[in-house]
C-alpha cells in the first residue's frame, strides 16, 4: 500500500467552517476513485495548512490519481500541493481490531 500527503497552503480568510463546506463538497468523489482505500481531510489553523491524507492499494493507483489534471485542480481550488509518497508496510486498525502488513 502507498499512503500520500498532500498538503497546501490556504488564506487566512478561509474559515474552518468554509474549508470543511470545500472538504464535504468534494467528498464524494473519492468514493469512486479507483484504488483509493481510505481519504483523510487535514486542516491546521495554526499554520494554514489544509490537504488529505490517502491510503491507495499501490502507487501506480495514487500516481494515476495525482495527475497534471488533478494538481492543476487543487492549485486552483487552494494552491499549489507538496504531495509526498510513502510506502505502507504495517496499517493498525482499531475499529477491526486487525494488523495488516500489506508489503510492498
Amino acid at each position: 500500500m502507498i499512503t500520500v500527503v498532500v498538503t497546501f497552503s490556504i488564506p487566512s480568510e478561509v474559515s474552518a467552517s468554509i474549508l470543511e463546506e470545500k472538504f464535504l463538497e468534494t467528498a464524494p468523489m473519492y468514493l469512486e476513485t479507483p484504488g483509493l482505500v481510505r481519504k483523510n481531510y487535514l486542516y491546521d489553523r495554526a499554520t494554514l495548512e489544509a490537504g488529505g491524507c490517502y491510503t491507495f492499494q499501490d502507487k501506480k493507483s495514487a500516481e494515476l490519481w495525482f495527475n497534471a489534471e488533478r494538481i492543476a485542480w487543487i492549485t486552483e481550488r487552494y494552491s499549489a500541493p507538496d504531495i509526498r509518497y510513502f510506502e505502507t508496510p504495517v496499517i493498525v486498525n482499531q475499529d477491526t481490531g486487525l494488523i495488516d502488513n500489506p508489503g510492498y
